[in-house]
């Protein structure tokens, strides 16, 4: 699938059950997804904006997670991703193989 570089993409997924999930991203090589919304986290790191502080830091915990094109959900939670190049992501990973 071809990624529209002028509009982007966006990721939303919902998990209604009461466990825990491990969720499997598209896969989408030279691009990276980042996490933007999740529910399941505490404020201010459910929603990662540019003006969070920890911003950073937030988005490092997945990153092994999104290495594997992977995300964990907690129960009754909602994310929202955006794909961005992997050169411009807001963590790059050496380990990531492609």
């Amino acid at each position: 699938m071809q990624v529209d570089k002028v509009k982007g993409e966006l990721y939303v997924a919902f998990n209604a059950s009461h466990l825990p999930v491990t969720i499997t991203l598209p896969d989408r090589p030279a691009y990276r997804w980042q996490p933007l919304v999740d529910t399941g986290k505490p404020a201010p790191f459910d929603f990662l904006t540019d003006d969070v502080p920890e911003r950073e830091i937030a988005a490092k915990q997945y990153s092994h997670f999104l290495d594997a094109d992977q995300y964990p959900m907690l129960s009754y939670s909602s994310i929202i991703l955006l794909l961005s190049p992997a050169d411009d992501s807001l963590f790059r990973s050496t380990s990531r193989a492609r």
